[in-house]
């Protein structure tokens, strides 16, 4: 699992420099022909990864029901997020890293609630989770990079 975490390190730090290198502006810009915005892809995954690895284990998610409902599968941007959201986000990209490797080296994740993903994936324990999820943020980090070029 160490690779997995570390991939998962390096893509949460690419996803910080988006929060730190862009405006408020270009962070919540829905270009012509998207449905979403980079901080709307930013809090996605982090909501995501808490609801695969955790919510599927049965244990609590470690952010709040309102920003699960916010930023799960299906939602959309509804309105511009606040410098507020920005610090919060650049805090729950890095937080859950380490809380999680602790957990998972724990054996916190004993019990795991199948699931197909809406891709096919089959995850049966929190280590395929975690590594779908790699999956999972590097779809949504490649959406970012589209994203990019055209809130400039």
């Amino acid at each position: 699992m160490n690779t997995s975490f570390q991939i998962w390190k390096n893509n949460r730090s690419i996803y910080s420099k988006f929060l730190q290198h862009n405006s408020l502006e270009h962070l919540n810009k829905i270009p012509t022909g998207f449905n979403n915005n980079l901080i709307w892809n930013i809090g996605h995954v982090i909501v995501v990864q808490q609801r695969l690895v955790y919510g599927l284990a049965g244990l609590p998610m470690n952010i709040s029901d309102e920003l699960f409902q916010k930023y799960k599968p299906g939602t959309k941007p509804e309105s511009d997020e606040t410098k507020e959201t920005v610090e919060l986000f650049k805090e729950l990209l890095i937080s859950p890293i380490d809380q999680t490797i602790v957990d998972f080296e724990s054996g916190k994740f004993q019990n795991y609630n199948e699931y197909t993903t809406s891709k096919g994936f089959r995850l049966a324990s929190a280590a395929d989770a975690i590594t779908f999820n790699n999956y999972h943020e590097a779809l949504h980090l490649g959406a970012m990079v589209s994203l990019l070029k055209f809130t400039h």
